[in-house]
């Protein structure tokens, strides 16, 4: 075998850039999921649920803490979602630029800072129950799932480095 045929080529034979995007798409659909059930547990938490009291004017990561610790169920499960989204967000940058994927890095870097923005927004829904926050998150959210919309449908995912 020459090293022309064991170089950027994987163990099923397919290139590397070309599993590269198949696991971009299922990276990035996986977040549409994941945004989708957050997004209707975060609906739920804030007509239902009831942040306890002794959690309001907390700073953001002791809002986490306690959201996760002394919530509600849903609220601890949207609190522990929305970090996982995180570890999914820079996971799929990671693998677009892995993957010499451009747009598919710079579209997932959108939605990583969509998704961070979410996250403290959620943590300062936590700290004051304000409305902005909770609007802030909803919008955030939009904003990662119309990346990851985008970047299932980009062009080349299966071909070649952009």
């Amino acid at each position: 075998m020459s090293q022309n045929d064991t170089r950027g080529s994987s163990r099923a034979g397919r290139p590397l850039a070309a599993r590269g995007g198949r696991g971009l798409r299922i990276n990035s659909l996986s977040a549409v999921v994941m945004l989708l059930l957050e997004y209707g547990l975060g609906i739920w938490v804030n007509l239902y649920a009831q942040v306890p009291e002794r959690d309001h004017g907390k700073g953001t990561f002791a809002a986490f803490g306690a959201a996760v610790t002394h919530g509600p169920v849903a609220l601890a499960v949207h609190a522990i979602l929305g970090t996982l989204l995180l570890v999914t967000a820079i996971a799929l940058i990671v693998r677009a630029a892995l993957a010499r994927k451009t747009a598919a890095a710079v579209i997932g870097a959108i939605a990583l800072l969509a998704t961070v923005a979410a996250w403290l927004s959620g943590a300062r829904f936590v700290g004051d129950a304000a409305d902005a926050a909770s609007f802030g998150m909803a919008i955030a959210t939009g904003v990662a799932l119309l990346c990851y919309v985008v970047i299932l449908f980009l062009p080349g995912l299966t071909q070649g480095p952009d």
